[in-house]
């Protein structure tokens, strides 16, 4: 080997050793001739890898041979391509690298180097040196970059590796031999006077030239310096300056040199601002890099670390100066291999609980203690600095404290504040951090653990109470003890139990917690997992110490998990208004009832709810509600029913607390999303398939049990201590382990929104920490389950094939294969049989005692059953089956031949989905009693399989349910507790299952019901709704008494589709699907049956204005008036339907037809024949039409081209004729409305000339129809618009909507806003100047959609900022998920609807004190 090969093998030596590993090239190296096989032994009896590649790279220089670079070479090029360009192209003879090492041998430059530096004064590197490369090479491009008079600062806090890093960047040959000619001297600095500096100046000058006296003088000593390094021959001279404190000491320096100096405050440089190259050391060793120093301390492998290893990594965040104090005194005395774990545990201790003074220092670090090191730091602080920074002590280690915060503690101005923090960030005590937010920056400081435990052991504990008392009293006095009005600021609702805590204010803690303003505020900042871990954490102060306040507790922390993620949800909801639908025995309902009443400025509402599941109902069955970070695809429960595991798209897996919703542990290995989790008979593994295409099987004993050793300890302890966080990008796991602090905090559980990493420590990155992975699958995995005794997992996916695996290895033991996708599969008790459900319709069982899985069992297609969605066995003879629309039991025996197929069974029907839903997941429970299944309305049946009946019906999901689980029983005859459901609304609800009792009450028709105030009742609405045993119920609204019910019960085929009642509340007709029409006195209680619709169903059923007639209109478009001597006249109106029909007042002679192709056409009541047409056929396709109240005007809803507005002449101006004539009066309509999308209802109103248009994107648009002009636009919807009704005698209100919720709006103060214009097909618009953004349609009854990873909407979302004009909303989320139709009374006081879960709403508005 040459003497240029030798210089390449030098100068890329650290890259060789950081980047390759022995072990992948030691075989290819042996293969080639270039080591023995012994020589290759002695490489690898090094401990740790890069001691291996050292030792390989000093044998190929002792080698020699000729080949033996190049055959190098080659090999890396396999693996490490670019290392051996790099080699190469050092090996070029004509490069500059290969010149500068030509003539040299590269040992003797080895030699040289070291000389060099011990001449210029350069520090022998520490012991175990772990060469930090990103920071080295950022240094090292600054130098060789500088120019003369440049300043290259490497600033960071004490303890950082800043005089390491500066050495360890001029050790380097070619910097220091080309770039500075070998002139580089190393002065070490520190805290000197003028007097110590003036001595280190003149031993510099005496170095430079000892020919001449030395300076008397600091000025002197500088104009020398600066004359000596004029010397061409120093011009390019580098001045190290380690430790600067002062900035004296820059100002004495700054005589055209180039300068590298290290410093704790970069404020020293200020006096040469403009020439300085900062180079920041916030952060400490990576968790790769701390482990490696520590085996190399140790003299051992990473590998043979303990485990408490990785944890001191975690406690220290990597800080060199902690690791350098440890790593001595971890060493077993007499044999540094030993590895002795209680030691390890000893000192991990006085690391947890801050015992520094103890770790002493063992070697040759400069500082006794930790503690002597920060003390500099501190002391070298003025008086009003130091009391800044001591105000720090009330913070938790790696919180974000943003800019306001400080504002608020200092009581200041942002521009005060700046100047105080900068001081500090100066001195590298605190840390800063500008995040990018939207438009905005926001500014994050952070405070060092070493630091802040610094201060924590020098100040008393009266002290640190002061200090606490003195932030709480400044966000107090900031929103006026109106705890709801704090500022949202990202950190006090995150942290503000825990300084009433630390401050002794536990008089505050009922008065906050107890307080629906700041319940509220807080749900919307941390969400309600947060607020639940403050109520149990703090749970004796917020009852107070008498217990007074107990009951109260329960009740707010139940209405927080059931109600909160609706809070969240929904930025527009009043807390009061959503506390006003609790039961009316809850202390939350009565709180909410007395701030209500106080409220005189203030709209509420009470809720009045009939129907089969109310909200009390409700309220007994719902144990939690748990927000996730997306949309829920799988869960299920662990074996104590406490914890629970989900999966959301984003491939990783989760577990929760079921009370608190705390996020206890995070599985991760799945890189697609999750369809099913399923868990092992004994509850210690659970198996996960994926749309990766692959089958995981994970370990649940060992962090259930690494959950369960850790106590659950309460804040007023001496000795508590909370959950230890580990961070995993930026989302905070709470990993089971305990910090043994005695300062640490119960609140908060994770990290704040947005939270950085202010020291840039390292996150333990997971990749996978699975048991097991099963590739064989081509395509993604929809489900896998374990047999009985654990031993074997069965999955399915859209590959066609289902396929059984070994549960202790990854081995194959069969692939099943299907004609189509397998959608769900499942073992029989025995384990013997496998049962696979397919997209063909059809069920197989396969025996997997016969050869290889052989099937033996084919239950064919059904007609009525196009899909599999689950199966399971209920004994060995008998199979459960869900499919889109039934659920089947089978019995089935196997025939002799055992390979043959079995008896056909025939069978049993549990249950089929109506017509208008179908189902989308099951689940059983162990002792295979109970059947859950979810329906397309978004709720969940349940049945008892054996007698088929239905027993429950839970509702409370606001989007689509994709799993189910029931809480494992302790033994097959026990009945599970608790069902477990997750939705795409990205909850997960948990509902009692032992406490339900089959419910006898029927569910109301949501569109089949009416409601009319009689002419002495101006709020008392009488209301009409259909049930689901289809009788007519008549109910009062004022106190919800059901006054008479129909006894004339229609056929269980002939559903009763409309009932309405006449507008003097005398009578009440229906008609049924069959086309049946009734007439019912309610009086007399007399029922008269008036004719059919032979046709088809009627659409349309209403009486006349007088009550005198009654019309009907079928889907055919056949209209029949029925009049009161039981003659029926019969009109032929539009082949393509009737929308709606009105009558001409006041003779009412004489009806309005409007078809749903746009055509308007006037008839004779008395004949049945055409008196005029009004508009021709369009053929538009029509939605909805309104008529206004001075029967001018008709406005039609279309379905892409907004609202048409229509003039309807009067009959005066109508000239009759025997055959229709379009009338020469007649005005030209015109379009109003600002959206692409459906209109879905629109309403005139009766006392000013608005119309409100709604659309299928929740939009509502106000116009004042007259003068074609758009008043304002009204969001609050996720989904359809259903329906509109004006007011015009409410102080609070103009107009009520009708959704996913029910929104009062004030229209004066709401404005038109910036919804994006769009253009009509003949390409003019609806209205000039409309601008701004584009809309999403949303489907019905779907739930908004937040891209973000965090659970909570997104802040910047304000009622300021989206909901102009919102008055109140009552939501319908814990009770369905929208209603159809409204009937409001005149004075506004009284509201009715019936929602989709059958639950019929009466509201009051509430009277004001």
């Amino acid at each position: 080997m040459n003497t240029v090969e030798k210089a390449a093998l030098l100068r890329n030596r650290d890259a060789i050793v950081q980047s390759v590993d022995f072990t992948y090239v030691r075989e290819k190296l042996v293969a080639y001739g270039v080591l023995t096989v012994h020589q290759a032994e002695d490489v690898n009896c090094e401990k740790t890898k890069t001691a291996k590649v050292r030792r390989l790279l000093d044998l190929l220089t002792e080698i020699g041979q000729k080949d033996t670079f190049k055959t190098f070479v080659k090999i890396l090029e396999f693996d490490y391509d670019w290392i051996a360009d790099k080699l190469n192209e050092c090996n070029n003879r004509d490069s500059p690298d290969a010149a500068s090492h030509l003539n040299s041998d590269p040992l003797l430059a080895a030699d040289n180097l070291q000389h060099l530096l011990i001449q210029c004064g350069i520090p022998f590197p520490p012991p175990h040196l772990i060469s930090r490369h990103v920071k080295v090479a950022q240094i090292r491009e600054c130098l060789q970059g500088m120019d003369q008079g440049q300043f290259v600062v490497i600033h960071g806090m004490a303890g950082a590796g800043k005089s390491v890093l500066a050495a360890e960047s001029i050790r380097d040959i070619d910097l220091l031999v080309n770039t500075f000619e070998n002139n580089v001297y190393w002065l070490t600095v520190g805290q000197t006077g003028t007097d110590t500096l003036l001595t280190k100046m003149q031993a510099l000058c005496e170095r430079l030239d000892h020919t001449v006296l030395p300076p008397l003088s600091v000025d002197q000593a500088t104009e020398r310096l600066r004359r000596l390094m004029t010397d061409p021959s120093r011009k390019k001279s580098l001045i190290i300056l380690d430790d600067v404190w002062r900035g004296e000491v820059v100002r004495a320096f700054d005589f055209g040199c180039r300068i590298l100096m290290t410093t704790r405050d970069a404020s020293v440089t200020e006096v040469v601002n403009g020439r300085v190259l900062l180079v920041k050391v916030q952060d400490g060793f990576t968790q790769e890099e701390s482990l490696s120093y520590l085996a190399n301390c140790l003299n051992i492998s990473e590998q043979d670390l303990p485990e408490q290893a990785d944890q001191i990594y975690s406690e220290s965040k990597g800080s060199p100066m902690v690791l350098s104090l440890l790593a001595p005194l971890l060493a077993e005395r007499g044999d540094r291999q030993r590895i002795d774990v209680h030691r390890w545990d000893h000192y991990l201790g006085k690391l947890r609980d801050r015992k520094y003074t103890q770790i002493r220092r063992h070697g040759s670090y400069n500082y006794e203690t930790i503690n002597e090191a920060i003390s500099i730091s501190f002391d070298h602080l003025d008086e009003d600095t130091r009391h800044s920074l001591k105000d720090f002590v009330i913070f938790l280690d790696d919180v974000n404290i943003p800019a306001p915060v400080l504002q608020v503690l200092w009581k200041c101005s942002r521009y005060e504040m700046e100047e105080r923090i900068s001081l500090l960030v100066a001195n590298s005590l605190v840390a800063q951090h500008f995040q990018e937010h939207s438009s905005n920056c926001i500014v994050l400081y952070g405070i060092h653990d070493l630091l802040l435990d610094y201060l924590k052991s020098h100040m008393s504990a009266e002290e640190q109470r002061n200090a606490h008392r003195k932030l709480v009293d400044s966000y107090f006095a900031e929103c006026k003890d109106n705890f709801g009005e704090l500022p949202d600021d990202n950190y006090v609702f995150w942290f503000l139990g825990y300084h009433l805590y630390k401050a002794e204010y536990t008089e505050f803690f009922p008065r906050v917690y107890l307080n629906l303003s700041f319940v509220s505020a807080k749900l919307r900042a941390t969400g309600p997992s947060d607020l639940l871990n403050d109520f149990r954490k703090y749970k004796d102060y917020i009852s107070e110490i008498s217990g007074r306040n107990s009951q109260r507790v329960e009740d707010y922390m139940h209405f927080i998990r059931t109600c909160g993620h609706i809070v969240v949800h929904c930025r527009h909801l009043d807390i009061v208004q959503l506390a006003l639908q609790q039961p009316k025995n809850s202390s939350v309902y009565n709180d909410a009832l007395e701030l209500a009443k106080k409220a005189k400025e203030k709209f509420y509402l009470e809720c009045r709810s009939v129907g089969s599941q109310t909200k009390e109902s409700m309220d007994q069955v719902l144990r939690s509600t748990i927000l996730n970070y997306g949309h829920v695809t799988a869960a299920c429960f662990t074996q104590d029913g406490q914890r629970l595991l989900s999966a959301v798209d984003d491939g990783q897996i989760r577990m929760w607390d079921v009370d608190s919703g705390k996020e206890l542990h995070r599985f991760i290995g799945h890189s697609g999303s999750i369809h099913q989790l399923s868990l092992s008979k004994d509850a210690k593994r659970f198996v996960s398939s994926s749309a990766d295409g692959s089958v995981k099987v994970w370990d649940l004993s060992a962090v259930i049990g690494k959950l369960d050793g850790t106590p659950l300890d309460h804040p007023s302890s001496t000795h508590f201590h909370p959950p230890r966080t580990v961070v995993m990008g930026f989302h905070a796991v709470v990993a089971g382990e305990i910090e043994h602090r005695p300062n640490k905090t119960p609140s908060p559980r994770m990290r704040q929104d947005s939270w950085h990493n202010m020291f840039d420590v390292s996150d333990r990155v997971i990749t996978d920490n699975s048991l097991t992975t099963y590739t064989g699958h081509t395509n993604e995995v929809l489900g896998a389950r374990f047999s009985e005794n654990g031993a074997q997992v069965v999955s399915c996916g859209l590959d066609n094939t289902a396929r059984i695996w070994l549960s202790t290895a990854c081995m194959e033991l069969g692939v099943l294969e299907h004609p189509e996708p397998v959608t769900t599969c499942c073992f029989s008790e025995c384990g013997v049989y496998v049962a696979t459900g397919c997209t063909d319709s059809s069920i197989r069982i396969w025996n997997g005692e016969i050869s290889l899985y052989t099937c033996v069992a084919f239950f064919p297609r059904q007609d009525s059953s196009p899909r599999i969605l689950f199966i399971s066995f209920l004994s060995k003879t008998s199979l459960l089956s869900v499919s889109d629309n039934e659920i089947l039991q089978f019995e089935w025996t196997l025939s002799s031949d055992k390979e043959g197929e079995s008896d056909t069974p025939f069978p049993k029907s549990i249950a089929k989905a109506s017509s208008s839903c179908c189902y989308n997941c099951a689940t059983v429970t162990d002792n295979k009693q109970l059947l859950a299944v979810t329906t397309s309305k978004d709720n969940i049946l349940l049945y008892n399989i054996d007698s088929t009946e239905q027993i429950f019906e839970y509702v409370g999901h606001s989007g689509t349910i994709n799993t189910l689980h029931f809480s494992p029983s302790e033994s097959n005859d026990d009945p599970p507790k608790w069902l477990l459901s997750g939705s795409i609304d990205k909850t997960l609800k948990v509902w009692n299952v032992t406490d339900v009792e089959r419910v006898d009450q029927c569910s109301l028709s949501c569109s089949a019901f009416h409601a009319v105030c009689p002419p002495d009742q101006s709020s008392n609405f009488l209301i009409a709704t259909v049930g689901s045993d289809n009788h007519i119920q008549v109910v009062s609204g004022s106190n919800c008494e059901t006054l008479l019910t129909t006894n004339d019960v229609e056929s269980g085929s002939d559903q009763v589709e409309i009932c309405v009642l006449s507008h003097q509340a005398s009578m009440m007709a229906w008609s049924t699907l069959s086309g049946l029409v009734k007439l019912m006195s309610l009086d007399r209680s007399e029922v008269k049956t008036l004719g059919h619709h032979s046709d088809a169903k009627v659409t349309l059923l209403k009486f006349s204005p007088s009550d005198v007639l009654l019309l009907t209109v079928s889907s055919e478009g056949c209209i029949k008036i029925w009049k009161p001597r039981s003659e029926t006249v019969t009109i032929s109106g539009p082949r393509k339907g009737v929308i709606d029909c009105f009558f001409v007042e006041p003779e009412e002679t004489t009806i309005i037809v409007c078809g749903a192709d746009g055509s308007i056409r006037l008839w004779d009541v008395k004949t049945g024949y055409p008196k005029h047409l009004i508009m021709e056929d369009y053929r538009l396709s029509l939605t909805c039409i309104d008529r206004a109240s001075n029967r001018q005007w008709l406005a039609q809803g279309t379905t892409t081209q907004g609202v048409q507005i229509v003039q309807i002449p009067s009959v005066s101006e109508l000239s009759f004729s025997s055959s229709p004539r379009q009338s020469t009066t007649f005005r030209k309509p015109f379009w109003l409305g600002h959206q692409l999308s459906p209109v879905r209802v629109c309403r005139f109103a009766s006392h000013v000339e608005l119309i409100a248009v709604g659309y299928d994107t929740g939009i509502i648009e106000v116009f004042d129809y007259l003068r074609n002009t758009l008043k304002a636009t009204l969001e609050a919807h996720q989904s359809w618009v259903r329906d509109l009704q004006f007011c015009q005698n409410s102080p609070f209100f103009q107009l009520v909507s009708l959704g996913d919720r029910i929104a009062w709006w004030n229209i004066s103060s709401a404005h038109s806003g910036t919804i994006a214009q769009n253009l009509h097909s003949n390409g003019s618009s609806h209205l000039a100047g409309g601008m701004g953004f584009p809309l999403t349609p949303i489907t019905p009854g779907s739930s908004s959609s937040i891209s973000s990873s965090s659970r909570f909407a997104d802040a910047s979302i304000t009622p300021s900022s989206q909901f102009y004009g919102l008055v109140q909303t009552v939501e319908f989320q814990t009770r369905g998920r929208y209603a159809s139709k409204l009937f409001v009374s005149d004075d506004g006081r009284a509201l009715v609807t019936v929602s989709d879960s059958g639950i019929l709403y009466i509201l009051h508005q509430l009277p004001h004190h």
